[in-house]
């Protein structure tokens, strides 16, 4: 039975902003876990949450937030807690990507959901239904940078297409599902500008290598990367292996990618054609391990992350967590 249970919440998470709601929520949530709801407001006071919950021997933690909160929380876990003591987490889906909670199965957030935990947690079914994950780990070879831990990472166009979609007219206006088509809408809309076409199909300078095995040294235009099992909408960019939780799916393109509103289209809809698998534009596959050198920023979770020094990261299957499905 979980003894110890606690609540991170992000405040400025896109579905917090009701002051109505979180009212109502904090009573609750203070009521029943006390000194063990918090809201830290920064990454730094986070990490003391973690080490703090660790030397507590915190069982669970509900995440109220969207994936940048998660991953910043798996993080914080991985350097605080032994790793045969990694606690469950439970997600309340309230951010502007929720891509974790629609792959474990999460839906309900606010007071119904603490809630359905707590009654759950009182007739000691809380932990009845469980989904695990591996996390997808990035480290660097600058020493001055820690590990961190996410689902979900991208480079060179993504990193372009995060900036769009951090836009805060899309934010404020649209929700979520929808601020990802305006996104696509707007890419799209740079590669028929004369202007930005040339700057965004050539892609980053970048070098790739997976498992260790020969260096790939080309431009790409779009780098994505997950340990997630599904995508929004039956979105599924990946091909060249089964869903395996011990590796990485990736998706490589190329620079100037040949039949791209084709490609985009078969991909969206999670379709992967023969002509696609057969196209040396499009690169997928599972690895274990992906060392990649580029200089612009990398995206994890949403949260963008600079590559250091020497511009060189690796990305890797981290440790495996237990997501509590409400």
């Amino acid at each position: 039975m979980i003894q110890n249970i606690a609540l991170i919440k992000n405040p400025t998470s896109r579905l917090n902003q009701n002051e109505k709601e979180n009212a109502d929520f904090t009573k609750f949530a203070s009521g029943w876990l006390g000194s063990r709801y918090c809201m830290p407001d920064t990454i730094d006071k986070l990490n003391q949450m973690m080490v703090q919950y660790a030397a507590e021997n915190v069982e669970c933690i509900i995440v109220d937030g969207g994936d940048g909160t998660i991953s910043q929380v798996m993080t914080g876990i991985y350097h605080a807690y032994d790793s045969d003591k990694i606690p469950k987490l439970v997600i309340l889906p309230s951010g502007n990507t929720n891509l974790i909670a629609k792959d474990i199965g999460f839906g309900v957030r606010g007071v119904q959901a603490l809630q359905r935990i707590k009654i759950l947690h009182e007739r000691q079914r809380l932990i009845n239904s469980v989904q695990h994950r591996h996390a997808l780990k990035i480290e660097w070879s600058d020493s001055s940078k820690t590990a961190i831990l996410g689902m979900f990472a991208g480079a060179a166009a993504f990193t372009r297409a995060i900036n769009i979609a951090h836009n805060p007219t899309i934010l404020k206006n649209f929700a979520h599902d929808w601020a990802v088509g305006i996104t696509i809408i707007f890419a799209l809309l740079k590669l028929l500008s004369p202007q930005t076409r040339d700057l965004w199909l050539k892609g980053e300078k970048c070098e790739l290598q997976y498992d260790q095995q020969e260096i790939l040294s080309e431009n790409s235009f779009l780098f994505i990367a997950t340990t997630l099992q599904s995508l929004s909408s039956g979105m599924w960019p990946f091909w060249g292996g089964k869903h395996d939780d011990q590796r990485l799916h990736y998706l490589n393109v190329g620079s100037y990618p040949s039949k791209l509103i084709s490609a985009c289209w078969a991909l969206l809809r999670g379709k992967s054609p023969l002509w696609l698998r057969n196209n040396p534009s499009y690169q997928s596959g599972i690895a274990k391990n992906i060392s990649m050198t580029i200089e612009k920023e990398i995206i994890m979770d949403g949260e963008h992350y600079d590559t250091g020094n020497d511009h060189q990261v690796y990305l890797s299957v981290g440790p495996e967590f237990s997501f509590v499905r409400l």
